[in-house]
């Protein structure tokens, strides 16, 4: 089992815990918030507290952005723990892919698996022009 925190700037890490909690109910995840007033420092041991539950336990935290302060801290506290991973993008389908493998994957091949997600859940529709041909 890969515990997980969603960290994000300002509220995104416990409305997105909220939404996956409506498709899943109970999960293995955590969230912690990012709020002004704060710096990396103060979500650095709010993550230290978290992961010092299971210490010796693979931890994944999803950020939303690389090189924010989330990920600064997830990152700074991963280079301290070599059972922690990071990983930007934070989004519904990629927390969604993120509780639905947590049990089966270890934290690398999860973190392989949500890069692909991660990919195939950006897309674009566009309406293409037709000529009177096409009907």
């Amino acid at each position: 089992m890969v515990n997980a925190i969603f960290c994000a700037h300002g509220k995104l890490a416990c409305a997105m815990l909220e939404s996956v909690q409506m498709v899943y109910g109970d999960v293995n995840v955590e969230a912690v918030a990012f709020v002004p007033g704060e710096n990396a420092s103060n979500i650095v041991e709010k993550l230290e507290k978290l992961v010092s539950i299971h210490t010796s336990d693979e931890w994944l935290i999803a950020v939303d952005l690389q090189c924010g302060s989330p990920w600064n801290a997830a990152a700074s506290l991963a280079m301290q723990n070599p059972t922690i991973r990071v990983i930007s993008g934070l989004s519904l389908p990629l927390a969604l892919e993120l509780v639905d493998n947590q049990s089966c994957m270890n934290v690398d091949e999860l973190c392989e698996h949500l890069t692909t997600i991660a990919q195939q859940t950006c897309v674009v529709w566009q309406h293409l022009e037709t000529t009177e041909e096409d009907f």
